[in-house]
């Protein structure tokens, strides 16, 4: 006897994950939340009965349920960034591109299908091919602030994850972290020109940065798809993934490209290779990150595990054995939801961790907890812990 067919659950679950983006984007992204809401209505409603629907499940088909809603948006985006005449009405309720209508009126949700459908055929070669891109420029404090306590004077910088590489370059940047309680200030980090990126910081931590930030040697980085910033379209896809609501946030992104390109003219070049993660993590080490002399390596990641297969359990195990084996320090620096362990003070907050590897050892302190985009701190007793640790080590 034949087993009954399985049933098919990916309706449901991509419209469960557009319900999902809708809520989360609410408080700060309401055109982003509109989209999100309105196409989970029409996929509740049905591909029999909604043309939006039937499009969607098709295209969307092979792709993670969490992914499908990011590219979307982002593909809309995109059109919109590109003056595309099929998106014009709909750029009228994009602030990204000056546009000044509320998507909650009446109107919007006429719009945003006709440029839906307008948009099939290149939407749909963009969810079957295009990669969630990280562009949070803010996240390079991950391993900028921690890089000043060892009183190293040079190092060699990867960033697993890289995308298009904007994080490598954080020290070309301008940062300013500034208490929560009022509080002198803490510390100007980077060498940025213009504004500084404010982080409010809570608790108790060091007042200060006891050493200049090493020299980099090198930088290096790895992403399933890297996007390449001389090439205009790449660029215009990166700013797609902000949500077209957010234009402080385009305009941190952008300022982080111009510094980008600002460090390559002076030298500091960028070298992104196209890796799989976790898979393929040995293999990149071993090939791209066989550096000549002693200098240390230092390893960052920030919000990338929750798109690896298994949540990237299986990069742990794979950097520690090459760590180990390294005649040098290894220091890795994590923002990542810790999927085991204490909860943050609030919903979404990442762990900033950090593990070192020297001498054949192995030490591990978590830091603090970190608002994902990077924008608020709370230290935590592990930050002093590793100041003492690298004021120890100095005597």
């Amino acid at each position: 006897m034949s087993s009954p067919p399985v049933p098919d659950d990916f309706p449901l679950r991509l419209s469960r994950r557009f319900r999902r983006q809708q809520a989360f984007a609410a408080g700060y992204a309401p055109l982003s939340s509109r989209v999100c809401g309105l196409v989970a209505d029409w996929l509740e409603t049905g591909a029999d009965r909604d043309p939006v629907a039937a499009w969607l499940l098709v295209a969307g088909r092979g792709r993670a349920s969490f992914d499908v809603p990011l590219l979307l948006l982002a593909g809309l985006h995109r059109a919109v960034l590109a003056g595309e005449p099929a998106v014009a009405e709909l750029a009228r309720y994009y602030p990204s591109a000056g546009g000044t209508l509320d998507p909650a009126g009446a109107g919007f949700a006429a719009v945003l299908r006709a440029a839906l459908l307008a948009l099939r055929p290149q939407l749909s070669a963009f969810l079957g091919a295009a990669t969630v891109q990280t562009n949070e420029v803010a996240r390079g404090l991950a391993w900028l602030l921690p890089a000043c306590f060892p009183g190293w004077p040079e190092m060699h910088l990867v960033e697993l994850g890289a995308s298009a590489g904007l994080n490598l370059v954080a020290d070309w940047r301008a940062f300013r972290l500034v208490d929560a309680a009022g509080r002198p200030l803490l510390a100007d980090l980077g060498r940025g020109e213009g504004d500084p990126f404010v982080v409010e910081v809570a608790g108790e931590g060091p007042r200060r940065c006891p050493h200049p930030l090493p020299q980099v040697l090198s930088r290096t980085g790895c992403d399933l798809a890297p996007l390449d910033l001389t090439v205009a379209g790449d660029a215009q896809t990166l700013a797609a993934f902000v949500w077209a609501d957010q234009t402080d946030r385009l305009a941190l992104l952008r300022r982080g490209m111009d510094s980008f390109h600002r460090a390559h003219r002076q030298g500091a070049r960028v070298r992104l290779h196209r890796v799989d993660l976790p898979s393929g993590l040995t293999g990149f080490l071993n090939e791209h990150v066989a550096f000549p002399g002693d200098a240390p390596i230092l390893v960052s990641n920030t919000y990338l595990t929750t798109y690896l297969q298994g949540r990237g359990a299986d990069l742990r195990p794979q950097l520690a054995a090459w760590a180990a084996g390294q005649p040098r320090p290894v220091l890795w620096l994590q923002w990542e939801t810790l999927w085991q362990g204490p909860r943050p003070p609030e919903f979404g907050w990442l762990g900033w961790t950090a593990d070192l590897w020297q001498q054949g050892g192995h030490r591990h302190w978590q830091l603090a907890w970190v608002q994902p985009h990077g924008a608020r701190v709370q230290w935590l007793p592990g930050l002093a812990e590793w100041a003492r640790f690298w004021r120890d080590r100095g005597r």
